[in-house]
């Protein structure tokens, strides 16, 4: 007795071939489809009509058609069932490439936006650039150029860009001076102090 795949396929494709037809052809074509959807009975019914297409799409729900997203066809198996999807695209990583891979509806997230403004450095040492999508997609980059670098000055700047301030044996440091207070108390050097050279106390 035929399962239930097999007495769905036959209800699918009457009036089609297999019913139009009464040749030797015709009865082969039946015969081998009834074997091989009684074989396949116990993987469930049947889907589809045979030959017949469809719109197919794997990934989940809310992304079919959306950013780079796009549904497929399938096409009906002899065997009432659907065969793969073809020319769908599924959500993959998010990459900065201005493109919404993933399907969320927003471009290059968890990215720097490609073409923004961007700065590296502080203070003097502080230049502009606009931020890169790198050409592998993993990551965005600043291109800002390397800030100017200069020796560094006792003015309360990083003029060296070391990422310190008045820092390293200074020009007019390391003197002996005269703080002007009596005595003993007049001994100093020259140190760089707020950002001016200055005659401390030693």
């Amino acid at each position: 007795m035929l399962g239930t795949a097999a007495a769905l396929a036959i209800t699918f494709i009457a009036g089609g071939v297999l019913g139009a037809c009464a040749g030797t052809d015709a009865n082969r074509q039946k015969e081998e489809l009834l074997a091989e959807l009684e074989a396949a009975g116990t993987k469930g019914e049947a889907q589809c009509k045979p030959e017949s297409v469809a719109p197919c799409y794997d990934g989940p729900d809310g992304t079919a058609n959306r950013g780079e997203c796009k549904a497929g066809e399938h096409r009906c198996k002899d065997n009432a069932r659907w065969g793969n999807c073809d020319g769908q695209v599924t959500p993959i990583a998010e990459l900065c490439n201005r493109k919404d891979d993933d399907c969320d509806g927003i471009i290059d997230n968890d990215f720097e936006r490609d073409g923004a403004i961007c700065f590296i450095g502080k203070g003097a040492c502080k230049t502009q650039g606009v931020w890169h999508c790198a050409q592998d997609g993993k990551t965005a980059q600043c291109d800002a150029p390397p800030p100017p670098r200069s020796a560094e000055v006792c003015n309360g700047q990083d003029d060296d860009c070391d990422g310190q301030i008045d820092n390293g044996n200074l020009a007019g440091t390391g003197t002996e001076c005269n703080t002007k207070k009596p005595g003993i108390c007049g001994q100093g050097s020259t140190q760089c102090a707020g950002g001016q050279i200055q005659c401390i106390q030693t």
